[in-house]
């Protein structure tokens, strides 16, 4: 079952296939101005809103369907190209992203020596406006 996408990057579960992310974190935040004024405290002035920014761990293990450190290098590819990528996510359209960074972290590496078996990835999103 597909549960969302990220660009060409298809997250499901089923049938075998395994890649999702385990958890979805939101960042949302506000830009202000100080203004220092004589012999009075400070005042702030609103700004506008900071770009949303997302958190995404995505565990991938070659036991459930997906070559680790393929769909691994397509993130990256996403990432260090730029692009920018509409992000679905349980029928959810996000908005349009880029990825920041990709964190990669190798947790057991495949018997016949191509890659890792268990690899486990922290997307560092940002909205794209």
């Amino acid at each position: 079952m597909r549960v969302g996408s990220l660009g060409d990057v298809i997250f499901e579960a089923g049938d075998g296939r395994l890649m999702t992310p385990s958890e979805v974190q939101l960042d949302s935040a506000a830009r202000f101005e100080e203004h220092k004024v004589v012999g009075a405290p400070p005042r702030l002035e609103f700004l506008s809103a900071e770009l949303t920014a997302m958190s995404l761990p995505i565990r991938l293990r070659a036991d459930m369907g997906v070559n680790p450190a393929e769909e691994a290098e397509k993130l990256v590819a996403l990432c260090r190209e730029g692009k920018v990528a509409r992000l679905i996510l349980a029928g959810r359209n996000m908005g349009d992203v880029v990825i920041e960074s990709v964190t990669q972290t190798w947790r057991l590496l495949a018997p016949n020596g191509q890659g890792p078996y268990l690899l486990d990835l922290t997307l560092k999103l940002k909205e794209y406006v």
